[in-house]
């Protein structure tokens, strides 16, 4: 999550725990699942107006009465298709399935610094099934839903021809955790020639590399129609990417560079033989910019005439990194947060500029931008276990793990590098993690404090105890090298100036509002319907950018606009050092 995007927090919403009803599917320890997907055009039109799902498991058992299939009807403040889907129909080796539709409560686990179950649809049959069964039903081609406020780029969107959603909005699964060989197929014979269906594994006709989790399955994502490819060809393995609509940049140079950079991380993480790996684009009119880690493969969007190909980039890395680094898996879920997506904001950009793929300067509006969002946040001291239960009602919150993490990260690699006179650095204790992870540790924060205890001594320990806490990492003037000294800014806080948590819910009526604040000297009024979602996360970096609303009162829609700000404080930024040259940045 760069910021707007949603990252590994979003990325992993997806298995559903069965309840405690009758007994559950059972699967074998390997289920075979072939996924096909039809779109179809709005008749005399050329956008898509549904797509049919056909899913075949060679091998499903469930007892009468028991769940046999289900669906989150949320993903990371996304709807799912569950409650819009239609012509459900389910049949096994005895024949046609009558089901029914019932709505329940699963427990919530971990997924790697997210989160995965809670409420969802479950489809029950009115006999006892065993053998191959298969399922079709469709699903609309656009966001059928109201949007709830921020959120990952999950939902179906049919714009420019195209269609494209994430597993998380649409895969029906049996409850439990079987593992399945899944393979995707498209039927593409109702577009008009030239339609394209790519998704996480390739082009057409693929097989996932590995049998896949619940989690893994609906973690993957699928664009079809008049979309665009780089390479031209997708390969079977290694780095491709598509698009869909028409961004304002060249897409396919865009893309080469993420090319680029993934063999870069390969190289770095040791993986002589990639996987198949994605990058998928597409338009959002609502938080152009953002974009959202999926397996093997994530998603980023555009906006219009935004000029935000270096941004992108960042985002871009910032995903890729997503794929190949650790996690703390305890405390499970966001209150570990900091730790996945803190290092992933600290080397996007240190990475991409160590390999040559941007220049200082942007590594500098990047770090500049985190500073400034972090260091004028009125919530920049609170406490890490705070982050679940405010991550997505407030903005200054949620982007607390990627802000506040980086800038820690940033106080141990100094650190580092000055006890061992530059031989070691962040790298090694990252990469000690993630051995911990691949040798098949459950990591948490215990691991973490005995590579800090062995690297710095009992005083880093402290240290980060002290970060959990909410005490704020303030790194020293030549933390991020030679290129870059600290200094110190007058800045405005980002003050919203009515609860935020109105913007996360599916009806933003306006409350709370703040006497006095910029809100309020606009015109807004408590009562007030906030029609459109509204982005922020990346707003808050900036200083100038307005806030845009759309609010309907008594029955009339009309816009309103302000600047976001309120009190000055003086808050860190880096500057360059005069006469360092670029190759000296590269630390």
């Amino acid at each position: 999550m760069q910021f707007g995007k949603w990252a590994a927090i979003a990325s992993a919403v997806a298995a559903i725990s069965a309840p405690a009803v009758a007994q559950a599917p059972v699967a074998p320890p390997s289920t075979a699942l072939a996924v096909e997907l039809a779109p179809r055009p709005v008749p005399g039109g050329d956008s898509i107006d549904t797509v049919a799902v056909t899913l075949r498991f060679d091998r499903v058992t469930a007892a009468a009465g028991a769940p046999l299939l289900g669906l989150p009807l949320v993903s990371s403040n996304t709807d799912s298709v569950a409650t819009t889907l239609a012509d459900v129909t389910a049949s096994d080796a005895q024949g046609p399935l009558a089901l029914v539709a019932r709505d329940r409560d699963g427990a919530t686990e971990a997924a790697r610094d997210a989160e995965t179950g809670g409420p969802a649809r479950l489809w029950i049959a009115d006999r006892a099934v065993a053998g191959p069964l298969t399922v079709h039903y469709t699903v609309p081609a656009n966001a059928t839903l109201p949007p709830r406020g921020p959120a990952p780029p999950f939902a179906f969107t049919n714009d420019g021809g195209g269609v494209s959603a994430a597993g998380h909005v649409f895969l029906m699964l049996p409850p439990g955790p079987a593992r399945y060989r899944m393979s995707v197929d498209w039927d593409l014979r109702a577009l008009p020639a030239g339609a394209r269906g790519v998704s996480s594994f390739g082009e057409g006709h693929v097989t996932a590399p590995a049998p896949l989790s619940p989690a893994e399955v609906r973690m993957t994502f699928y664009m079809a129609g008049r979309i665009g490819t780089y390479p031209d060809r997708v390969p079977a393995t290694g780095f491709f990417g598509a698009w869909q609509g028409r961004p304002d940049f060249d897409a396919a140079a865009l893309l080469g560079w993420t090319g680029n950079l993934y063999t870069h991380y390969a190289g770095f993480f040791g993986q002589e033989a990639p996987p198949p790996y994605g990058v998928f684009l597409r338009y959002n009119p609502i938080n152009a910019g953002g974009g959202v880690g999926l397996y093997h493969s994530f998603v980023t969007t555009f906006g219009k005439s935004d000029g935000g190909v270096a941004k992108i980039r960042i985002t871009l890395a910032h995903e890729m990194f997503h794929t190949f680094q650790p996690y703390i898996e305890q405390p499970a879920g966001l209150e570990s947060s900091w730790f996945g997506e803190g290092l992933a904001v600290f080397y996007a950009g240190r990475l991409a500029m160590r390999f040559g793929l941007i220049t200082p300067d942007a590594f500098l509006d990047d770090l500049n931008g985190t500073a400034a969002r972090y260091y004028t946040s009125i919530m920049a001291t609170v406490p890490n276990a705070e982050v679940p239960k405010r991550f997505w009602a407030d903005t200054r919150v949620r982007t607390l793990p990627y802000d506040r993490g980086m800038l820690y990260f940033a106080t141990v690699d100094e650190a580092v590098r000055h006890a061992s006179g530059g031989k070691r650095r962040l790298d090694d204790l990252m990469l000690a993690m993630l051995a911990l992870e691949k040798a098949g540790r459950t990591t948490g924060n215990a691991d973490w404090e005995a590579l800090l205890r062995q690297e710095l001594g009992e005083g880093a320990v402290g240290d980060f105890r002290a970060f959990l806490g909410g005490r704020m990492p303030v790194p020293s003037s030549s933390a991020f090298g030679p290129c870059f000294r600290r200094t110190s800014k007058a800045l405005r806080r980002y003050e919203l100036g009515f609860d935020t948590a109105v913007l996360a819910e599916p009806k933003r009526i306006v409350r709370g509002l703040v006497a006095g604040s910029a809100a309020a000297r606009a015109g807004l009024r408590d009562g007030d319907e906030i029609v459109k979602p509204v982005p922020q996360d990346g707003i808050q970096g900036n200083q100038t950018q307005l806030l845009e609303l759309s609010i309907r009162r008594n029955g009339r829609t009309f816009p309103l606009t302000y600047l976001p700000r309120g009190e000055t404080v003086q808050a860190w930024q880096w500057q360059r050092v005069p006469g360092v040259p670029d190759s000296a940045c590269k630390i």
